[in-house]
């Protein structure tokens, strides 16, 4: 369980660092405590839907699709 919350952290400090606002320069959130939430958040990065990363929501509805558009 340790590894796997280490994993979500990484892809989570990952995305939030890659995934900047053009407007203001803020990172954008890509984890969410639910499935809608991150749903309605995958536009924002280029994708649909949504997948679990463990007990969380991650943005688009695979994990690749999230790494490869960054918010862009």
């Amino acid at each position: 369980m340790v590894t796997l919350r280490l994993i979500i952290s990484a892809c989570t400090l990952v995305l939030l660092g890659a995934a900047v606002n053009a407007q203001n320069d803020q990172p954008k959130q890509a984890m969410f405590k639910t499935e809608a939430e991150a749903q309605a958040a995958a536009p924002g990065f280029g994708c649909e839907g949504a997948h679990r990363m463990g007990e969380m929501w991650m943005v688009c509805t695979k994990h690749s699709d999230a790494d490869s558009h960054h918010g862009h």
